[in-house]
C-alpha cells in the first residue's frame, strides 16, 4: 500500500499542464484502414483506457513525442506530433531495410573504403579491413557507425544515390507520407520525419528478426582482419535503456545538433503490454533516456490494458 501511494507521488509530482488528445489512432502496423468503421470499432474494442481522466502530462525536454499502443494503434501520449523535424541516426533503420533488401548473403565479406569516411561519431572500422556484412550491420546498427552505413549501401548493389531513392520509395510504400530521407547515414539535417511517421518505421522494422535481435543487443564484440594482422572490434549499444528496468524489444538512436537528441524504441509492460515510444529533439543524451522512461512510467500507470 505505501509503495503504491509513492509511486503515485512520484509520477504525479512531476506532471504539468499539456494538450492531450484521447482517442486518436495510427495505423501503426497496417492493422486496419480506418475508413472502415467495423475495423475501426475492433480497433478501439481492443485498445487501452485511460485511468485518469485529468488533462495533465510530464514535463520532457523532448520537441516532440510519441507512444502508441502496438496492438491498436492508439496514441496513449503526444506531444507535437505534427512537427516535421531532423531524425538524425534513426535513419539508419532505413538504410538496413533497404540494405535487407538487396543483401547478398550474410558471411560476404565486405570492407570499408575511403569513400565511406564521414566525420562523426567514433571510428570502429579501419578502411581495407575484412568484414562480414552480418558484422557490418551489427556496426551500422548497435553503435550507429556511420562508415559502415555507407559500406552497407556499396554492398547493396546500388549506387548512392539510388539507394537514397529506395529509401524514398520504400518510406512511400509504408505510408511514411511525412518522412524524406537525402543520405543513409543520418548526419544531413534534410532527413526529416515525424514521432508519427518514426512509430510505423520502427515497428515495421522490428517485425524483422535480424533487425530486432540487432537493435535489442547492449554489447557484442568480432574480430576484423587486415593484411598484416586481426583485432577485436568491442560495440556497446548506444541506447542506455537496453539495461535499464524497462524491457525494450529493440530500437534506435540518433543525435545531431540540428537535431539534438532523438530515439525511438518498442517496450514491453509487465503484463506483456507492447508500445512505441518516439522523442526527437531532447536536449542532452542523458534526457532523451529519462524523456522516454518518463513516457513509459506515466503510459503504464494511466493505461489499463484489455
Amino acid at each position: 500500500m505505501l509503495v503504491d501511494i509513492f509511486l503515485e507521488f512520484l509520477i504525479f509530482s512531476t506532471l504539468g499542464s499539456a494538450s492531450f488528445v484521447a482517442n486518436h489512432y495510427i495505423n501503426l502496423d497496417n492493422l486496419a484502414n480506418f475508413s472502415d468503421l467495423d475495423i475501426q470499432s475492433q480497433q478501439e474494442q481492443n485498445a487501452p483506457d485511460r485511468m485518469y481522466t485529468d488533462y495533465v502530462d510530464i514535463v520532457i525536454s523532448a520537441k516532440s513525442a510519441i507512444a502508441v499502443d502496438v496492438k491498436s494503434g492508439k496514441i496513449l501520449y503526444q506531444k507535437n506530433t505534427e512537427e516535421i523535424l531532423p531524425i538524425a541516426s534513426i535513419t539508419k533503420l532505413m538504410t538496413a531495410l533497404v540494405f535487407l533488401d538487396y543483401n547478398p548473403g550474410w558471411q560476404k565479406e565486405w570492407s570499408t573504403t575511403s569513400s565511406d569516411r564521414r566525420n562523426g561519431g567514433v571510428i570502429y572500422l579501419n578502411t581495407d579491413e575484412v568484414i562480414t556484412l552480418d558484422n557490418l550491420f551489427k556496426t551500422a546498427l548497435i553503435v550507429s557507425d556511420n562508415d559502415s552505413a555507407m559500406a552497407l549501401s556499396r554492398a547493396s548493389g546500388l549506387s548512392e544515390d539510388e539507394f537514397i531513392r529506395q529509401m524514398n520509395i520504400k518510406a512511400k510504400s509504408l505510408g511514411l507520407l511525412n518522412t524524406v530521407f537525402v543520405d543513409p547515414t543520418g548526419l544531413k539535417s534534410g532527413n526529416q520525419s515525424t514521432v508519427g511517421d518514426l512509430a510505423k518505421l520502427l515497428n515495421f522494422a522490428l517485425q524483422n528478426k535480424e533487425l530486432s535481435r540487432v537493435t535489442s543487443t547492449s554489447y557484442y564484440e568480432f574480430e576484423v582482419s587486415s593484411l598484416d594482422k586481426k583485432r577485436t572490434v568491442k560495440l556497446k549499444n548506444t541506447d542506455w535503456l537496453l539495461k535499464s528496468y524497462l524491457n525494450v524489444l529493440g530500437g534506435k538512436t540518433g543525435s545531431l545538433e540540428s537535431a539534438g537528441y532523438c530515439l525511438a524504441v518498442k517496450i514491453k509492460g509487465e503484463k506483456n503490454q507492447e508500445i512505441v515510444i518516439v522523442v526527437l529533439g531532447s536536449q542532452s543524451n542523458s534526457e532523451r533516456f529519462q524523456d522516454v522512461k518518463a513516457i513509459s512510467d506515466w503510459t503504464f500507470f494511466n493505461y489499463q490494458w484489455r
